[in-house]
């Protein structure tokens, strides 16, 4: 299409590609299901420039932030050959708050080792992909942590890791990366 205007003498060419309505725009998983008694949903979006993944259980964002994980060609990813464990997270992931405030001060390392776990599942499964990862994160915190903001018994408690390994099961099965 041709588009000008005669008394600036400006032309202009338009041209547009339909994309099929069969491909998805912007390459994108969910899964949802209820996680320690909480509805929780996972959504995973793969950006040409990020990765974005949204882990709920309050129907909104809650705390966002940015990792990044930077790898050395000479030095390579460690080793992750057991299928039930998860990927150790890596030293050189930088997690960095973008907006938010976590539920509690007990819920600020929490919300890091999410991201850092994360960010290694991410590279270990990818590991030439060097996009940043964009994490929403919004857990409901549980009845005792609200009376008790301990970070050691939040840290510690069988309910957060059968949690966190519920979540992150969930993450690894939504990849678009």
């Amino acid at each position: 299409m041709m588009a000008s205007n005669p008394a600036s003498g400006f032309e202009m060419q338009i041209s547009a590609t339909q994309i099929p309505s069969s491909s998805p725009v912007l390459p994108t998983r969910t899964a949802s299901e209820t996680v320690g008694g909480a509805p929780t949903t996972v959504i995973t979006q793969s950006f040409a420039d990020r990765i974005m993944i949204t882990i709920t259980q309050l129907n909104k964002f809650g705390c966002i932030y940015q990792a990044t994980t930077s790898i050395d060609p000479a030095d390579p990813l460690p080793q992750h050959n057991d299928a039930g464990a998860l990927p150790a997270p890596l030293p050189t992931t930088a997690v960095t708050k973008l907006v938010g405030t976590e539920p509690s001060p007990a819920y600020t390392a929490l919300y890091h080792l999410y991201i850092a776990q994360l960010a290694s599942i991410v590279k270990h499964a990818a590991p030439t992909d060097q996009r940043p990862l964009i994490v929403t994160l919004a857990l409901k915190p549980a009845a005792q942590e609200q009376q008790d903001d301990e970070d050691d018994s939040l840290m510690s408690s069988e309910a957060e890791r059968s949690r966190y390994m519920a979540i992150m099961n969930m993450v690894g099965s939504c990849r678009v990366w």
